[in-house]
Protein backbone atom coordinates (compact mmCIF):
# COMPACT_ATOMS: atom_id res chain seq x y z
CA UNK A 1 0.00 0.00 0.00
CA UNK A 2 1.47 3.73 -0.86
CA UNK A 3 2.16 5.92 1.62
CA UNK A 4 -0.38 8.84 1.96
CA UNK A 5 0.41 12.01 3.24
CA UNK A 6 -1.87 14.15 6.16
CA UNK A 7 -3.16 15.53 3.29
CA UNK A 8 -3.58 12.79 1.10
CA UNK A 9 -0.68 12.87 -1.47
CA UNK A 10 0.64 9.43 -2.41
CA UNK A 11 4.24 8.92 -2.40
CA UNK A 12 5.93 11.47 0.70
CA UNK A 13 5.79 15.25 0.90
CA UNK A 14 9.03 15.83 -1.06
CA UNK A 15 9.06 19.22 -2.50
CA UNK A 16 8.48 19.75 -6.05
CA UNK A 17 11.50 19.36 -8.31
CA UNK A 18 11.76 22.93 -10.98
CA UNK A 19 10.02 20.43 -13.88
CA UNK A 20 7.04 19.10 -11.40
CA UNK A 21 6.99 22.94 -10.47
CA UNK A 22 6.26 24.32 -13.92
CA UNK A 23 4.16 21.07 -15.34
CA UNK A 24 1.15 21.20 -13.27
CA UNK A 25 -0.28 18.71 -15.48
CA UNK A 26 2.01 16.27 -15.25
CA UNK A 27 1.67 16.29 -11.16
CA UNK A 28 -2.28 16.44 -11.21
CA UNK A 29 -2.17 13.00 -13.57
CA UNK A 30 0.47 11.40 -11.64
CA UNK A 31 -1.78 11.97 -8.41
CA UNK A 32 -4.85 10.80 -10.29
CA UNK A 33 -3.70 7.62 -11.50
CA UNK A 34 -1.39 6.69 -8.18
CA UNK A 35 -4.87 7.01 -6.61
CA UNK A 36 -7.14 4.96 -9.40
CA UNK A 37 -9.28 7.53 -10.69
CA UNK A 38 -10.17 7.68 -14.22
CA UNK A 39 -10.52 10.84 -16.34
CA UNK A 40 -14.38 10.14 -16.72
CA UNK A 41 -14.87 9.73 -12.71
CA UNK A 42 -12.54 12.68 -12.15
CA UNK A 43 -15.01 14.82 -14.75
CA UNK A 44 -18.21 13.66 -12.84
CA UNK A 45 -16.75 14.59 -9.63
CA UNK A 46 -15.53 17.62 -10.81
CA UNK A 47 -17.96 18.89 -13.70
CA UNK A 48 -15.22 19.46 -15.50
CA UNK A 49 -15.20 18.47 -19.37
CA UNK A 50 -12.99 15.31 -19.99
CA UNK A 51 -11.78 17.44 -22.98
CA UNK A 52 -10.54 19.92 -20.69
CA UNK A 53 -8.95 17.73 -18.03
CA UNK A 54 -6.92 15.99 -20.94
CA UNK A 55 -5.65 19.53 -22.11
CA UNK A 56 -4.84 19.92 -18.18
CA UNK A 57 -3.07 17.11 -17.53
CA UNK A 58 -1.12 17.41 -20.91
CA UNK A 59 0.33 20.76 -20.19
CA UNK A 60 -1.68 22.77 -22.20
CA UNK A 61 -2.45 25.08 -19.47
CA UNK A 62 1.11 24.93 -17.80
CA UNK A 63 2.31 28.25 -19.88
CA UNK A 64 -1.04 30.09 -17.97
CA UNK A 65 -1.11 31.01 -15.14
CA UNK A 66 -4.79 33.42 -15.22
CA UNK A 67 -7.50 32.85 -12.47
CA UNK A 68 -9.47 30.59 -14.83
CA UNK A 69 -6.30 27.85 -14.71
CA UNK A 70 -5.83 28.16 -10.86
CA UNK A 71 -9.70 27.58 -11.00
CA UNK A 72 -9.01 24.01 -12.69
CA UNK A 73 -6.17 23.02 -10.59
CA UNK A 74 -7.54 23.88 -7.00
CA UNK A 75 -11.16 21.86 -8.58
CA UNK A 76 -9.30 19.30 -9.22
CA UNK A 77 -6.57 19.30 -6.53
CA UNK A 78 -9.47 19.13 -4.31
CA UNK A 79 -11.43 15.99 -5.92
CA UNK A 80 -7.86 14.16 -5.85
CA UNK A 81 -7.87 14.70 -1.96
CA UNK A 82 -4.61 17.19 -2.43
CA UNK A 83 -3.95 20.92 -0.72
CA UNK A 84 -5.42 22.85 -3.16
CA UNK A 85 -3.04 26.04 -2.47
CA UNK A 86 0.09 23.92 -2.57
CA UNK A 87 -1.05 22.82 -6.01
CA UNK A 88 -1.59 26.45 -7.47
CA UNK A 89 1.75 26.95 -5.75
CA UNK A 90 3.11 24.22 -7.34
CA UNK A 91 1.77 26.01 -10.49
CA UNK A 92 2.96 29.52 -10.66
CA UNK A 93 6.93 29.65 -11.30
CA UNK A 94 9.13 31.17 -9.11
CA UNK A 95 12.12 33.29 -10.76
CA UNK A 96 15.06 31.08 -11.34
CA UNK A 97 18.10 32.17 -9.16
CA UNK A 98 20.09 33.40 -11.80
CA UNK A 99 17.25 35.83 -12.32
CA UNK A 100 17.29 37.30 -9.12
CA UNK A 101 20.76 37.73 -9.13
CA UNK A 102 20.13 39.99 -12.34
CA UNK A 103 17.16 41.96 -10.80
CA UNK A 104 19.77 42.74 -7.57
CA UNK A 105 22.39 43.84 -9.68
CA UNK A 106 20.20 45.84 -11.71
CA UNK A 107 18.93 47.77 -9.13
CA UNK A 108 22.35 48.46 -7.27
CA UNK A 109 23.30 49.96 -11.32
CA UNK A 110 20.54 52.38 -11.12
CA UNK A 111 20.82 52.91 -7.27
CA UNK A 112 24.47 53.92 -8.01
CA UNK A 113 23.01 55.75 -11.03
CA UNK A 114 20.76 57.70 -8.68
CA UNK A 115 23.74 58.38 -6.28
CA UNK A 116 25.86 60.17 -9.37
CA UNK A 117 22.97 61.84 -11.14
CA UNK A 118 22.10 63.44 -7.36
CA UNK A 119 26.15 64.00 -6.56
CA UNK A 120 26.44 65.55 -10.18
CA UNK A 121 23.30 67.73 -9.72
CA UNK A 122 24.33 68.96 -6.03
CA UNK A 123 27.81 70.18 -7.36
CA UNK A 124 26.11 72.16 -10.42
CA UNK A 125 23.46 73.36 -8.40
CA UNK A 126 26.55 74.67 -5.60
CA UNK A 127 28.69 75.94 -8.74
CA UNK A 128 25.53 77.66 -9.61
CA UNK A 129 24.97 79.33 -6.22
CA UNK A 130 28.55 80.51 -6.20
CA UNK A 131 28.08 82.30 -8.68
CA UNK A 132 25.25 83.80 -8.46
CA UNK A 133 25.81 85.31 -5.08
CA UNK A 134 29.54 86.30 -6.37
CA UNK A 135 27.28 88.35 -9.49
CA UNK A 136 24.47 89.77 -6.91
CA UNK A 137 27.00 90.70 -3.97
CA UNK A 138 30.19 92.50 -6.24
CA UNK A 139 29.27 95.28 -8.32
CA UNK A 140 30.16 94.85 -12.05
CA UNK A 141 33.17 96.93 -11.65
CA UNK A 142 34.96 94.54 -9.28
CA UNK A 143 35.90 94.81 -5.55
CA UNK A 144 36.12 98.61 -4.22
CA UNK A 145 40.56 99.89 -4.31
CA UNK A 146 40.58 100.82 -0.96
CA UNK A 147 38.35 100.16 1.92
CA UNK A 148 38.00 101.62 4.96
CA UNK A 149 36.81 100.33 8.21
CA UNK A 150 35.44 102.40 10.83
CA UNK A 151 35.20 100.62 14.33
CA UNK A 152 31.98 101.65 15.21
CA UNK A 153 32.57 101.47 19.12
CA UNK A 154 35.69 103.29 19.43
CA UNK A 155 33.90 106.18 17.83
CA UNK A 156 30.93 105.78 20.17
CA UNK A 157 33.42 106.03 23.26
CA UNK A 158 35.14 108.91 21.11
CA UNK A 159 32.52 110.98 20.97
CA UNK A 160 30.91 110.00 24.79
CA UNK A 161 34.43 111.92 25.82
CA UNK A 162 34.01 114.34 23.85
CA UNK A 163 37.10 113.81 20.95
CA UNK A 164 36.26 114.91 18.08
CA UNK A 165 38.40 113.46 15.75
CA UNK A 166 38.16 109.82 16.86
CA UNK A 167 41.36 108.51 16.55
CA UNK A 168 42.86 107.59 19.64
CA UNK A 169 46.05 109.42 19.00
CA UNK A 170 44.06 112.25 19.00
CA UNK A 171 42.74 111.73 22.32
CA UNK A 172 45.78 111.07 23.82
CA UNK A 173 47.81 114.35 23.07
CA UNK A 174 44.25 116.20 24.91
Amino acid sequence: MPDRTERGEVGGASPPSPTERFSIGRYLASQRELRGISLDDLSARTKIPRRNLERLESGAFDAQQDGFVRGFVRTVADALGLDSREAVMRMVAEPAIGDEQLILRRRVRIALLGVVVGGLLLLVLGIGLRLATRWIVEPAGGPPDHVFRRDAVRSLADHERGVGSGHAADAMDR
